[in-house]
């Protein structure tokens, strides 16, 4: 089945990118990180709808080689804790 996780945009930050680099700043925080332009593009993905890392490595698979999930689990966590996204659980509850 998969991991359930799915992840989606966070209300509080504003994306501001020049070249290959953004800047977003967590309005919440006060805090501003700098991310590629490939994963501010992930990043706009979730702010779409809710979305697991497989379904980015699909939405992305022209991108990347077909063994990309584990970077994708790995940046949604770390936007995560970052506060840039959050977790939506979906697993149905019992």
């Amino acid at each position: 089945m998969g991991n359930a996780s799915r992840y989606y945009r966070s209300s509080a930050k504003a994306l501001h990118c020049w070249g290959d680099q953004c800047a977003v700043y967590h309005i919440e925080s006060g805090d501003t990180h700098v991310l590629n332009k490939l994963d501010v593009d992930i990043l706009l993905s979730v702010n779409e709808k809710p979305i697991s890392a497989e379904d980015l490595s699909v939405e992305f698979e022209d991108v990347f080689d077909s063994n990309a999930g584990q970077y994708f689990q790995a940046l949604l966590s770390k936007l995560a804790e970052l506060g840039l996204i959050e977790t939506v659980n979906t697993e149905p509850a019992n």
